[in-house]
């Protein structure tokens, strides 16, 4: 593959640190954001003085401007006169008015508060966020067709384009820094300047090549993107007052799993998962001391899974076997040709010597699975999506569709319902994919109704 290496001089870099930039830097403007509420509230409505009529507003507003997509990670641009930042500003007066008017802990706050707000979110708020964006950049590669020297630009933006790359190269440079599985390791998004109207002769567009097709910019990203695990973003304006004034950096590609629906899908997960935690908080304490008591070793089970974008992450378990298990596999596979393949065909054994006493009751009441709760949190997993798979499980979906790894994996799934490990893989894959093309939040919450039912039943757990 190497020989294919476009003649092309990289502006090379060091390997970026993979932590989310993009949140931490929505946690430094939210936590600020809440300083600002506060400070408008003791200079523009003196009269209040409950401390929830902040809090509420700050809520608020942090809740509507995720649910328009002011926050979202390939969205740089947070606040300013743009159609998501009106939106979320109305629907917070909407609301704190309706609370105010049942809630004697929510106080009327006068129109020079609101104003005031306003005004900060439209005008000064993205200014000071250009402060923050330069102290926090995120390093990206930038393509570009070099007709204009446009770094400096994004550079404003709270991009660091740690890489420049000609258009018509961009797939020679994917190719060359993916792995086998289309994983850009060192970078979480790739800008694309989309603002040229020209079209250009590109023999590059996919992981085959395609010669004498004269496509777009936007056109170009959007054929590689199925094959490729990292974030697209298309920028069509390089002018300073689009910070204000938009168009904002906006993802590319068919599926890019952003909209309101899916935004309603995350703020799902977080309300059911918290609600569970204290729910079960006592159940949870109860089965941390039993394993603790029974058998030596850590109470959770670390195992590395692949999840969105085929990014490795820690799932988490209750520890349902013996220390050293992973050896004591290797020597029942060994001496056992049919429980190898059996291994094989399902990657599970029904009888699993390696499994303790409580850790057999724990999977049977799939107790064992609690612990994802804390994966959810994290962003990690959702509560229904595809089953989150090992690395060497990949060959199994190539036949059918990578499409899946383009969402968070789930707790529960189509699969889970269906049977579960009483049904074949290849059965397993093709649900994982059609769920994935068949989403609705509706369709989440039928799911999420009818694991109940097979948790209680302890059909195909063990």
């Amino acid at each position: 593959m190497m020989e294919d290496r476009a003649p092309v001089s990289w502006l090379p870099s060091e390997r970026p640190d993979q932590k989310n930039e993009g949140t931490t830097l929505v946690l430094i403007e939210l936590l600020f954001l809440l300083l600002v509420i506060a400070l408008l509230r003791l200079f523009f409505a003196p009269l209040s003085f409950a401390p929830t009529t902040v809090i509420i507003v700050w809520l608020l507003l942090a809740f509507t401007s995720y649910l328009v997509g002011e926050f979202e990670s390939t969205a740089r641009v947070n606040y300013g006169l743009t159609i998501r930042t009106q939106a979320s500003f109305a629907l917070t007066y909407v609301l704190y008015q309706i609370l105010s008017a049942l809630w004697r802990w929510c106080e009327p706050l006068n129109v020079k508060f609101w104003l005031a707000l306003w005004c900060y979110l439209t005008f000064l708020g993205p200014f000071l966020g250009i402060i923050f964006r330069r102290l926090f950049p995120q390093r990206v590669v930038f393509v570009t067709d070099f007709n204009k020297n446009k770094v400096g630009l994004l550079r404003w933006w709270g991009f660091e384009c740690s890489q420049v790359v000609p258009l018509g190269w961009l797939g020679k440079w994917l190719k060359h820094n993916s792995d086998r599985l289309g994983r850009v390791r060192e970078f979480k998004s790739i800008i694309v300047d989309i603002s040229t109207p020209n079209t250009l002769l590109f023999s590059g567009a996919g992981r085959n090549q395609v010669s004498d097709s004269r496509l777009t910019p936007e056109q170009v990203v959007s054929s590689l993107v199925p094959h490729y695990f990292v974030d697209f973003v298309g920028v069509s304006s390089f002018k300073m007052s689009s910070y204000l004034l938009g168009p904002h950096p906006r993802p590319i590609g068919p599926f890019v799993g952003e909209g309101i629906d899916r935004r309603m899908k995350r703020v799902v997960d977080l309300l059911i998962s918290f609600i569970l935690l204290v729910a079960l908080g006592p159940l949870l304490l109860f089965v941390a001391f039993l394993i603790k008591l029974t058998t030596p070793g850590p109470v959770f089970y670390r195992h590395r899974r692949l999840g969105r974008n085929m990014r490795e992450f820690n799932l988490l378990k209750f520890r349902t076997m013996y220390q050293n298990a992973d050896i004591l596999l290797e020597k029942i596979l060994s001496a056992d040709p049919e429980k190898r393949r059996e291994f094989e065909r399902t990657f599970k054994l029904k009888n699993d010597p390696r499994v303790t006493p409580v850790g057999r009751w724990l999977r049977r009441t799939s107790i064992d699975e609690l612990p994802q709760l804390l994966n959810i949190f994290a962003g990690q997993m959702s509560l229904v999506g595809p089953r989150p798979i090992v690395e060497k499980e990949i060959p199994y979906y190539e036949g059918y569709s990578l499409l899946i790894f383009r969402v968070p994996p789930g707790v529960t799934g189509l699969w889970q319902i269906s049977g579960r490990t009483d049904i074949s893989y290849e059965e397993r894959v093709r649900l994982d994919t059609k769920y994935v093309r068949e989403w609705s939040l509706l369709g989440d919450l039928a799911i999420i109704l009818k694991t109940i039912p097979v948790v209680l039943s302890r059909r195909g757990a063990y």
